[in-house]
């Protein structure tokens, strides 16, 4: 009899204290606390947490978070709104598979000990949860008893958490969360906000309307005589072809000349005595003038060989190293003399950053000498079709005119231009290379 006592004495002293433990226990913290701790009164093998308002596993033992696809909840979940109904939800019973239909009672016992117990939890507010335990060993009336003891502290405080954080109207929610829903609106004005496309591409200045200078004849070049950005005057030689062929051909075309001249006057004079010989004197005249013409011919590509500027200003070309000893044809482009103030921008555009542009649009040119003082220039001219660049970029190429003709920057000098397009929301902006890269995804 004393030891029944003391052990009624002990189930009486931990009862209480599982009402204080869930008394103190914070919200989130209390349904660990029920489905594991209770076992320290009554034992049990697996413990559930139903709410009946939801229909859900709020917390099961052995687990900190239940997952409510795993496919021991998928197949208890039937089984726990078998006993919601209220004919069954608001009172204790024990029940076994026998208490199921066949179709919940399938696969039992793979799943659950031979026993269950379906405990409310009652609440000033109504029974909104339940206890379910399950067990090998049958339950007892006594064990019952106790438990109904301990379900209505579990109640009670499930109520008690509940009502510290009590469900508010809607307008005191919104009040309560006015700054971030006055972020948010920011944010979602901002990324609707229509803003102008801008992109990025490398650029150089060149010269506007170039004098180009070309080849006059195929040959090799021999000399140079002006270095790049170098200031020539109209008239000042640039660069000689080599004569050395040139020379030969008009030594022959001398000679042949000549004797085509000694052979005319020889004839002229032999036709005052042989009437016959004035019939060779039209033939032989021809021949003369013939070879006139050719040794005037050579003369003046010997003239043309040596190229000089027919217009002021700057060359520009490569290093004439590069030239040096090197054939060219008749055309071929060798340098050009430009006017250092007359200047456009050539901007070279990747097909991946390709935006709306149009004539007139805003260019800033960032040279890389002067980066922090750009220089603003009008779009007028856009290539039809892109075509690779030296460094093997497919890339449109495209002209701009600088608006102030007082701040010109230097011939040659590179950079980055930023070219601004049409207007936009911020979101298409921001996500248009994701858009890109989806849209070729979806084209395959």
């Amino acid at each position: 009899m004393s030891e029944q006592r003391n052990k009624q004495l002990l189930q009486l002293t931990l009862l209480l204290q599982l009402e204080r433990r869930a008394r103190q226990a914070p919200a989130d913290e209390l349904p660990y606390v029920i489905v594991n701790e209770t076992a320290d009164l009554l034992p049990y093998r697996q413990a559930v947490l139903w709410r009946l308002d939801l229909a859900k596993i709020a917390a099961a033992s052995g687990v900190a978070i239940p997952e409510k696809n795993s496919p021991y909840a998928l197949w208890l979940q039937p089984i726990l709104r078998y006993f919601s109904h209220p004919e069954t939800a608001f009172s204790p019973a024990a029940f076994t598979s026998d208490n199921l239909p066949p179709e919940l009672a399938h696969d039992w016992a793979d799943w659950l000990p031979e026993h269950g117990l379906w405990m409310p939890l009652p609440a000033p507010s109504g029974v909104n949860y339940a206890l379910v335990l399950f067990r090998e060993d049958a339950w007892k009336d006594g064990e019952i008893h106790l438990l109904s003891y301990l379900a209505e502290a579990y109640g009670h405080a499930i109520a008690l958490t509940q009502a510290a954080n009590p469900k508010r109207p809607l307008r005191e929610r919104l009040r309560a969360k006015r700054l971030q829903l006055i972020i948010a609106a920011i944010i979602c004005a901002a990324l609707f906000f229509p803003i102008r496309q801008s992109v990025i591409a490398e650029a150089e200045v060149i010269p506007y309307h170039a004098n180009l200078i070309r080849a006059p004849l195929d040959g090799v070049v021999e000399k140079f005589f002006v270095q790049p950005n170098e200031i020539v005057t109209v008239g000042q030689k640039l660069f000689n072809l080599d004569k050395a062929q040139l020379s030969s051909r008009l030594s022959v075309a001398e000679e042949t000349r000549d004797i085509a001249k000694t052979e005319y006057l020889q004839t002229t004079q032999q036709a005052m005595i042989d009437p016959t010989a004035k019939v060779k004197l039209a033939l032989l005249k021809g021949k003369w003038e013939e070879q006139v013409a050719e040794v005037n011919y050579v003369r003046t590509l010997l003239t043309r060989s040596e190229v000089t500027a027919n217009k002021a200003g700057v060359t520009v070309f490569d290093d004439p190293n590069d030239w040096l000893g090197k054939p060219v044809t008749q055309g071929e482009k060798i340098l050009a003399v430009a006017d250092p103030q007359s200047v456009e921008l050539e901007i070279r555009l990747p097909m991946d950053d390709l935006i709306e542009l149009e004539a007139g649009n805003t260019v800033l040119f960032f040279s890389n000498v002067t980066p922090h003082h750009p220089l603003t220039a009008s779009l007028s001219y856009f290539s039809y079709r892109a075509s690779a660049t030296p460094a093997q970029v497919i890339a449109y190429r495209l002209k701009a005119q600088f608006t102030d003709s007082s701040t010109l920057p230097r011939l040659g000098y590179r950079g980055v231009a930023k070219l601004y397009g049409t207007r936009q929301p911020f979101i298409l902006w921001l996500l248009r290379k994701p858009i890109h890269t989806v849209r070729v995804w979806f084209a395959w």
